[in-house]
This record gives structure tokens, sequence and C-alpha cells, in this order.
């Protein structure tokens, strides 16, 4: 079960995530085309900068750049990653 989480947290949970190659499941909001959305996706964590997160999404299978504080909850999966680049957490 998913929580939410505090952007301080949120932050924590990604380092730690990415730092031990592990996926993470993400709920976060974002504008879609009938206003705000929450989703939830499955993310490789690789680096925090500027206020966002840079992680490679699976469902757009490439890198998107996501503002911390629209990111709701963070699991960190059992699953490990193969980096794609290296990792800067």
């Amino acid at each position: 079960m998913m929580h939410p989480t505090t952007s301080g947290l949120v932050e924590d949970l990604l380092r730690k995530a990415g730092r031990a190659r592990r996926r993470v499941r993400a709920t976060f909001r974002f504008h879609g085309e009938s206003g705000m959305k929450e989703v939830e996706r499955y993310w490789e964590p690789y680096a925090i900068r500027d206020g966002h997160a840079v992680v490679f999404s699976y469902f757009r299978n490439e890198f998107r750049t996501i503002p911390l504080k629209h990111i709701v909850t963070v699991e960190i999966h059992e699953r490990e990653f193969e980096p794609r680049r290296p990792i800067e957490l």
C-alpha cells in the first residue's frame, strides 16, 4: 500500500532506490487535456536537479523530468534495473 509522502521523503526514497538500482512505483500529478490528473507509473530514478526528478519511465520508454512537488507517493520496488546511463544520486 502506498501512502502520501512529503517532498523530503520523496527525494530520500528516490535517492535510496537509485543508489540501490531499484525501480520505484510512484503516483504523480500532471496537467492533462481534461485538467489535473493523478497516475501511477514505474520508474528508474537517475538524478535530482533543481527540484525535479530525472527518471526513466517504463510507460513512455524514455527519460522524463518530473517536478518533485508533483510526486504524491513513492514506493521502492523489489526489482532491480541495469542503468541506462550513470546514476547521479
